[in-house]
Order: C-alpha cells, then structure tokens, then sequence
C-alpha cells in the first residue's frame, strides 16, 4: 500500500463513523446512510492527492457527502414521478 493509500485509510478509518451518523440525520435510514459514505468516500479518493492537505477536510467531506445524498434524492424522486 502506498504512502497514498495508506493516509486515505487512515482517514477513512478516524472519520467513517462521524460521517455515517451524519448521513444517517441527511436520511434516516442506518443501511441508506452507509450507502452515503461509501459513495463519498470513493469520491473523495479520486480527488485525494488534491484535497488531502487541506484544513478543513472534514467540511469538504461533509460537503460531498451532502450533495450526493440531495442528487439521490433528486433522482428518486424523478423516478417515483415518471417510471
């Protein structure tokens, strides 16, 4: 595992439980909340070499993790309405 990998891992491992009960207030669903963050998460590696120095990494996460849940929402809802 590189040095890449490794600091990921270590972050995915102190802030994956905070990110879960966050997700878990956005939907109200424990197994809809993990979905979230994995989804987050895997965002967040693509752009890891970019935003990893960053102060306020926590808010940057918050912020993905909030979007992809209201671009679920929205895509539910365009499919409850039309299929």
């Amino acid at each position: 595992m590189g040095d890449r990998d490794a600091a990921f891992a270590e972050y995915f491992a102190a802030r994956a439980d905070a990110m879960r009960g966050t997700a878990y207030l956005l939907c109200g669903d424990w197994h809809r909340a993990e979905d979230l963050v994995q989804t987050a998460f895997t965002k967040l590696y693509l752009v890891w070499n970019r935003v990893s120095r960053h102060e306020v990494l926590d808010a940057y996460v918050r912020q993905i993790l909030i979007r992809t849940f209201l671009d679920e929402r929205r895509r539910g809802w365009w499919r409850r309405e039309w299929v």
